[in-house]
């Protein structure tokens, strides 16, 4: 089967080469690369085979090969189809019961590929090979398997070898699993147990799997896990209780974990998505300033405000510290929340409103015109090359700083983190693209007055209960920020059961909860050289984009 791929593939270099369309032949095996995106649904194929198989809209290819090594063929068929030079497939290999070519597993990938990335195509066929001795394990006869296999999330635009900061960084950089629950790893579905992971671990998915048996509806994952003493930071070492450096000895296995959701949940670094976000922002400047059309900021910070509660918007933004859009000039229709420094341009006035477009929330939307409200960007005369990428449905955070003579995206640092949280006195943490305000060296928090307390000025409920250290302000009072702790706190943070969260669940009152250290790096970072001040904070000087995913 590898000399067919590798003939395959050299044919489809020639034709991708003089820009013609491929053949079936062509597009065979590099398809068994190749997946449909992760929304994909099985392939409604009949249950034995026939040479007379089609499906609407696919092409497909047949071929034998003995992944089993018994000295028996199974059916391959391939289904595929290629957009905009993008291939989705679906393979289903039959396996001979009682005589008869019996559909037994159909395989299908978590993305699509380009047609020129063949070295990623073949890495993707492999995997099909690789793990069919896990996929086949304890298989009923005619039962059907339906496996969706995981590939690397990075993409030629990334650029992973310029990583300046991975003290809480994860080797884990992809899809992985978080253990809500203490769970067993299984040698096999249903099987004997080979590892047990305990809370907050996080086992890389290299691919999951459903059953059509009517006795067996669990989905299943397969992951691989390094068991750590931690396994929210990274190191190759760790230090005992004096400082002094132990060696570590990790155990790499390979398992099954049962896919309840009261157990575990699916997350990842998302690369490829924080990375079009990102250039939807740069697209929205770049087409800006292009038309010469001025840029702006929403302004509503509003400290220690008593916000009313609201309901949030179709983007999870509630109205804390934000101003109202509306689809409509009138004040009709849908409204949105648009947090406080979001970008946005304006594009007209219609009945005594600001008729405006943003990044991410799209548009138009219309807003009061309210002095004090918005003010006009200053730093931005190009595309940004500083992001923070947070994506609070996996709890990660990357920095990214783009190289403008290659467009390329080197990661700075990446991490676990801890995000907002709905609640009393506390909001998710917005989705949107703002632009960093200031930076500081540190955090106050308040905490409810007691009798003795001394108060804040205009707030005689609320005293200062605490600190963190570092403070990046980025929407509203949401900033990013170390781990907080009371005043009279004594040893180190990476102790408290704040830190030990981190990576879990949301669980701040708004801000993006830091190991002190990273956002130390963070911080500076961000301010480079900046010499502009304003009492104890420091403004970048080069715009540095917050996208919250």
């Amino acid at each position: 089967m590898t000399k067919k791929l590798d003939s395959i593939i050299e044919a489809g270099k020639e034709k991708i080469k003089k820009w013609k369309k491929m053949e079936i032949g062509v597009l065979a095996l590099i398809n068994t690369v190749i997946g449909f995106n992760a929304s994909a649904e099985p392939l409604n194929l009949p249950k034995e085979y026939s040479e007379n198989i089609t499906v609407k809209g696919q092409e497909k290819d047949v071929f034998d090969y003995d992944f089993n090594s018994d000295g028996i063929n199974e059916k391959v068929v391939v289904t595929y189809n290629v957009v905009d030079n993008l291939i989705g497939a679906v393979v289903s290999i039959y396996t001979n019961q009682g005589g008869k070519e019996i559909l037994t597993y159909q395989i299908a990938f978590d993305k699509k590929f380009n047609v020129m990335e063949l070295q990623a195509m073949q890495k993707m066929f492999d995997k099909v090979k690789e793990y069919y001795p896990e996929y086949s394990k304890n298989i009923q006869p005619d039962e059907t398997r339906y496996i969706k296999i995981y590939g690397d999330n990075r993409n030629n635009d990334i650029v992973f070898d310029k990583v300046k900061f991975n003290n809480h960084a994860p080797e884990n950089t992809n899809n992985f699993l978080f253990i809500k629950k203490g769970s067993s790893l299984l040698e096999a579905p249903n099987g004997n147990a080979v590892a047990h992971l305990s809370f907050s671990e996080k086992p890389e998915i290299l691919f999951d799997m459903v059953s059509d048996a009517a006795n067996n509806q669990t989905k299943w994952y397969f992951t691989e896990f390094t068991k750590r003493v931690s396994t929210n930071v990274s190191k190759k070492t760790n230090k005992d209780k004096n400082g002094k450096v132990v060696a570590e000895n990790p155990t790499t296995v390979r398992g099954f974990i049962a896919g309840s959701e009261d157990n575990v949940s699916q997350r990842g670094f998302h690369w490829d998505k924080m990375i079009r976000k990102i250039e939807i922002v740069n697209k929205f400047i770049d087409t800006a300033i292009k038309a010469n059309e001025e840029l702006y900021i929403v302004t509503e910070y509003r400290p220690l405000s008593r916000d009313k509660p609201s309901e949030k918007d179709r983007f999870g933004n509630k109205n804390n510290q934000s101003i109202v859009g509306y689809t409509s000039s009138k004040k009709e229709g849908e409204k949105i929340n648009i947090p406080d420094q979001t970008i946005f341009k304006i594009i007209g006035e219609e009945n005594n409103m600001l008729k405006i477009e943003t990044p991410f929330y799209g548009g138009p939307y219309f807003i009061e015109k309210q002095e004090g409200a918005y003010k006009k960007v200053e730093n931005i005369k190009g595309e940004v090359n500083k992001f923070i990428a947070i994506d609070p449905n996996s709890q990660t955070e990357v920095l990214f700083q783009r190289i403008p003579e290659t467009e390329k995206y080197e990661v700075v640092t990446y991490s676990y983190v801890t995000t907002g949280k709905d609640g009393w006195g506390s909001y998710e943490t917005p989705h949107g693209a703002f632009l960093i305000a200031f930076t500081r060296p540190y955090m106050t928090f308040t905490r409810h007055a007691r009798e003795g307390d001394k108060t804040l000025p205009g707030r005689s409920d609320l005293t200062i209960g605490g600190s963190a250290r570092y403070a990046v302000r980025f929407s509203g009072g949401g900033y990013m920020h170390g781990i907080p702790v009371g005043l009279n706190f004594r040893g180190s943070t990476l102790n408290t059961g704040t830190a030990h969260k981190i990576g879990t669940y949301k669980d701040s009152h708004k801000c993006v909860r830091h190991f002190d250290d990273q956002i130390e790096f963070i911080v500076k970072w961000i301010n480079a050289d900046s010499k502009i001040r304003d009492r104890d904070n420091t403004i970048p000087e080069e715009p540095v984009i917050a996208v919250v995913l």
